[in-house]
């Protein structure tokens, strides 16, 4: 019976969710017939849940359930029904105290003040989500007018729509230059500092600044280098005129192009526009990643650079017998939120390039998103691509986790 209340406070809390999603629908016109009485019935199987799980003894956690609910009520604007299922949980738990053990009332309590912070991660993250999924069920949605239900139509179209595919080949060749190479100089960068060296904490601190600089005014000062006529970087390579931000020729075609072989589309790589993006981004990120890996060095035990030393270890063998493999649990963190980071690119993007660059080839999973959203006032097609979008972090996340945490080495 206790695992099964471990299960039953969750489904509570599902059901106050469902419940808020369904009344928010029906007020903004989204099918009200339907959805109106579906969230009342969400509602009644949440506090019905409560009821019988009190009724159970199992009322520690599933008692708290109950607040799930008054979200969905309060949110109808039904203040006092929304207070109701608060008072009911409180006044269930006082009646049932001396039956309840210590360790459900610490349950219960913790639930209480866990609450607060849940309720805005569902109000803000979840239910946020949760809608997006069903606005893109409608033709549409521009939240002026009534739109008409029509299933998977979006996702359909979405399916073939060439420009979302060519978004997700630069958004892939994003993830695959940006991640693996700031990971690299991150841990190149933090392995130097990591050293006893002079003035340590000045040099950490300007590699740090690149990252709590606001990102468009970074975006700005790196359109300024890559100017064609007035640019830094053209200054110091000696090519004047060269348009960094507006060539979109593929990086792999040019290279490959004195040879006598040509590649076009997806196989062009990136752009040299997008390129130019993408070293803005390593170098913006870098702050970040050498501090999380300075981190990650700092917990390494020196006995074992001295053992090795002892025995006539070199400095490169110290790295990559020691340092690297400790350092593995940082590293794949830091790939994890890379891979999901690098998926949601679009304030360097959107200020470098603001109409996704010469023939899209800068444009990215986000922006298209936006443009969708916010340009056409497409809503459920935007919703339709951002659904597209988690599905996509989520099984690249799991296959990142799958694969590569077999190497990560937990411990000393």
């Amino acid at each position: 019976m206790k695992r099964f209340d471990v299960y039953l406070a969750p489904a509570v809390l599902g059901f106050g969710v469902l419940g808020a999603l369904a009344i928010l629908a029906a007020r903004l016109g989204f099918g009200s017939t339907v959805t109106a009485p579906l969230a009342w019935s969400f509602e009644s199987l949440a506090l019905a849940a409560a009821a019988w799980g009190a009724y159970r003894h199992l009322g520690a956690l599933s008692l708290a359930g109950l607040l799930a609910t008054a979200v969905g009520l309060a949110w109808h604007a039904v203040w006092p029904l929304g207070l109701g299922p608060v008072a009911g949980a409180f006044l269930i738990y006082g009646g049932l105290r001396h039956r309840i053990p210590e360790r459900g009332a610490a349950a219960f309590w913790g639930w209480v003040f866990v609450w607060p912070s849940l309720a805005l991660i569902l109000i803000w993250h979840v239910f946020p989500g949760l809608f997006a999924f069903y606005i893109s069920l409608f033709n549409k949605v521009s939240f002026v007018t009534k739109s008409q239900f029509v299933g998977l139509l979006n996702y359909r179209i979405l399916f073939h729509d060439p420009l979302f595919w060519r978004a997700m080949a630069n958004t892939f060749w994003y993830v695959v230059f940006t991640v693996p190479t700031g990971i690299l100089l991150g841990t190149l960068v933090a392995v130097l500092l990591n050293e006893r060296v002079r003035l340590l904490g000045l040099f950490r601190t300007l590699y740090f600044l690149p990252y709590i600089t606001a990102l468009t005014a970074a975006a700005a000062v790196w359109m300024w280098i890559y100017h064609p006529e007035f640019g830094f970087l053209n200054w110091l390579l000696g090519t004047p005129g060269f348009d960094w931000l507006h060539t979109p020729d593929g990086v792999f075609a040019l290279a490959l192009r004195p040879l006598g072989i040509r590649l076009e589309g997806f196989w062009a790589g990136p752009s040299v526009a997008f390129v130019a993006i993408m070293a803005m981004s390593v170098w913006h990120l870098l702050g970040y990643n050498v501090v999380i890996l300075l981190a990650g060095l700092q917990s390494i035990p020196r006995q074992y650079y001295e053992a090795a030393m002892i025995d006539g270890a070199s400095w490169w063998q110290l790295q990559r017998h020691i340092t690297w493999p400790l350092l593995s649990p940082t590293t794949f963190f830091l790939a994890i939120i890379g891979l999901i980071g690098a998926f949601q690119v679009f304030t360097q993007v959107y200020v470098m390039t603001p109409n996704g660059g010469v023939l899209n080839d800068t444009l990215t999973l986000t922006m298209y998103l936006y443009n969708k959203g916010f340009r056409d006032s497409d809503f459920s097609y935007a919703s339709a691509i951002a659904v597209a979008v988690f599905w996509v972090i989520l099984l690249l996340t799991l296959l990142q986790r799958r694969v590569l945490e077999r190497r990560v080495t937990y411990g000393e």
